[in-house]
């Protein structure tokens, strides 16, 4: 087995159609082979016998890089594990199943751990909301809306993401109160992320509306709608059903630090 940096599009293109066969588990990787969030990621392939067996993605745009990896043998995961965690230094992080969390073991120790849920819509529900009014978020919204992530403590935000597809909000006086965003847009699926509402306007409906209008736009494009939540997030959980998401598989998000880096007092 052959571990091979893609640096090719013919290699690309094979990638994109190895992940594609299972969008929904592979959806991470298969994201960062997509511009915006390919400018920003380093892709490894697995190949055995002229065949990709695996796919792994290192995302950089967060302090912390994110290593994912989609779906293969257990061999041919520590194979591309291995490699991409002697491509990262110090901190880093994965998202990944509860049984491929141990996969890292070798190499790294948990800082930090949660779990999540991750949740499909295909087709999503159309929620009514007449009395709310939404907005797509252009590139004059940019810097308000970094604002509003920056002043909420936003985790799983850069820039870059509102490159990768739409973006809606509920305004209050020309604010920014209210947001559902993606994380990343592939031809087959979408995954949403950043939704967000600013504590003094929750319990109105806000956060329903504008995950209601993202997920209808996705979806009439043909994508499967994904998104990840914090299984502790009943609400959240409970506005999303209402949306027509289910629930799918949980995901482990780690933080991780390299065995061979100190670590700090």
């Amino acid at each position: 087995m052959e571990i091979r940096k893609v640096a090719s599009n013919s290699l690309l293109r094979d990638c994109r159609r190895f992940l594609a066969q299972d969008p929904i588990t592979n959806v991470l990787p298969l994201g960062d082979l997509y511009p915006p969030l390919l400018q920003v990621s380093d892709v490894y392939s697995a190949i055995e016998s002229g065949k990709i067996v695996g796919v792994c993605a290192i995302y950089r745009a967060f302090s912390a890089p994110s290593v994912v990896f989609g779906t293969a043998t257990e061999e041919v995961k520590k194979a591309l594990i291995e490699t991409a965690v002697g491509e990262v230094s110090d901190e880093f992080i994965s998202l990944c199943s509860p049984d491929d969390a141990d996969l890292f073991k070798d190499h790294s120790f948990v800082l930090r751990s949660r779990v999540e849920q991750q949740m499909i819509a295909d087709p999503p529900k159309k929620v009514q909301h007449n009395v709310i009014m939404v907005e797509r978020i252009g590139k004059r919204d940019l810097e308000p809306l970094n604002r509003f992530y920056g002043e909420h403590n936003a985790e799983a935000w850069v820039p870059i993401q509102l490159r990768a597809g739409p973006y809606y909000c509920v305004k209050d006086k020309g604010k920014i109160v209210s947001v559902a965003g993606v994380h990343l847009v592939t031809p087959q699926i979408a995954q949403l992320g950043n939704i967000l509402t600013d504590e003094a306007y929750r319990n109105r409906g806000f956060a329903t509306a504008c995950t209601s209008t993202l997920a209808a736009d996705l979806a009439s494009r043909g994508r499967i709608i994904s998104l990840f939540v914090r299984i502790a997030n009943a609400p959240a959980i409970h506005m999303y059903a209402k949306l027509g998401f289910h629930e799918t598989r949980e995901i482990m998000f780690l933080v991780m630090r390299k065995k061979n880096i100190p670590q700090r007092s």
